[in-house]
């Protein structure tokens, strides 16, 4: 799943795991004149793709929102 917001461009993925479905996102942004490529994986596991992913954006939309905050990763 991918989607532009807020000039963020926003590519959504999940993978299975043992026990459901973990989702990745990757964003890429320019921000003082720099390409930035981050790549952030949730530890929460989904019981399906669709919810991984859904997930997944929610997550990252609210992180730009937030003024993309450290993640600590």
């Amino acid at each position: 799943m991918d989607q532009v917001y807020k000039d963020h461009k926003i590519q959504v993925s999940a993978w299975p795991d043992l026990s459901g479905w973990k989702p990745g996102v990757v964003v890429t942004y320019s921000e003082g004149g720099k390409h930035i490529l981050k790549n952030i994986t949730m530890d929460r596991i989904f019981p399906t793709c669709d919810e991984a992913e859904q997930a997944g954006l929610a997550y990252v939309r609210k992180w730009i929102d937030d003024g993309k905050p450290d993640l600590g990763l």
